[in-house]
């Protein structure tokens, strides 16, 4: 198709949030190192894509990838990056030289001899993409002469399964020559995954807020009952039920307040480590939460303390204080 599709899909992405747009282009090349290596095939017949670089890693944020290189310049070779099967096969590494050469002439015999390009990173997907090479669109539509076209577009939609829907609908009325179609084994699957994770989320959470109740429950009673001495002295001062109660309360709210801060601190820390050390993404602190999580852990601590009240009107200052 032709590449002039792409202002269409700007257009269609600027009023949206969360949408991003990679035209790409497939093209069949002989991959080769450079310098040659004996011990190496001398060559590799490869899915060359052409595409924008920092928007693929935007749209595949699960790759993963080798430490990246910077190389800009002047006179720099175009840049380049292949899945991890290609770099084990040639044994290349980011700032090593490729050369490109197209497999089959196109139609209209304009492609290229060849090209060098200097590899920047290795991806690692899981997947075919494992097996290609990536590179500017415009430096393979050069190769292969293909100037202006492309092969397809891919764009990303956040959101529901109904409004990626309607997305598609609106795309193929706008563009009735091109074929849109939605990839739905992972439409669908990203759609169940992301339901059986919520609602999981949700039920551990309630699990877990009461079994911190139950816990702050017991410890609330346990200084009470430790301090059974202490409110029976001062209702014989003449302190009220509620005035003894209003302390714990107090207490209890302070502790609460105390322990929901530290928690997130904590939490958002370790979060930080296993998102580094696993997934190789970095999460941002959502710093809103912090008064909502101090702010529940109070109130949780609160109505605990609440369970005191027929304990704190049971006691006797005369019976205490006999130490019976």
């Amino acid at each position: 198709m032709d590449q002039s599709v792409m202002r269409f899909m700007q257009e269609f992405a600027q009023p949206r949030r969360g949408v991003t747009a990679l035209p790409m282009l497939y093209g069949v090349v002989q991959l080769k190192r450079i310098p040659s290596d004996s011990r190496l095939p001398d060559f590799v017949n490869v899915v060359a894509v052409g595409t924008e670089l920092a928007r693929l890693r935007r749209m595949n944020q699960g790759w993963r990838e080798s430490k990246a290189i910077d190389y800009t310049g002047a006179l720099s070779l175009p840049p380049c990056a292949i899945g991890t099967h290609i770099a084990s096969r040639l044994r290349v590494a980011p700032g090593d030289t490729l050369y490109l050469e197209p497999l089959a002439p196109s139609p209209g015999g304009l492609a290229e001899t060849g090209s060098n390009c200097r590899l920047t990173t290795v991806f690692t997907t899981g997947s075919s993409e494992d097996d290609q090479v990536f590179l500017p669109l415009e430096e393979l539509q050069r190769i292969m002469g293909m100037t202006g076209k492309i092969s397809l577009v891919q764009l990303r939609l956040e959101g529901e399964t109904g409004e990626i829907e309607r997305a598609i609908h609106e795309l193929s009325k706008a563009l009735p020559g091109v074929d849109v179609r939605p990839i739905r084994q992972i439409v669908y699957s990203e759609g169940r995954v992301l339901g059986v994770i919520r609602w999981f989320l949700l039920s551990v959470t309630a699990l877990i807020l009461v079994i911190i109740v139950i816990c702050l429950m017991a410890t609330m009673m346990a200084i009470a009952l430790e301090r059974r001495k202490d409110i029976g002295v001062m209702k014989a001062l003449g302190a009220s039920d509620f005035q003894v109660m209003r302390l714990f309360l107090m207490e209890g709210a302070a502790l609460g307040l105390a322990g929901g801060c530290a928690g997130f601190f904590l939490g958002s820390f370790w979060a930080y480590g296993l998102a580094r050390h696993l997934f190789e993404v970095t999460l941002e602190v959502i710093w809103w939460a912090l008064p909502l999580v101090c702010g529940l852990a109070a109130l949780l601590a609160l109505g605990a303390s609440v369970s005191l009240v027929r304990l704190v009107q049971g006691i006797q200052p005369a019976v205490v204080l006999k130490g019976e």
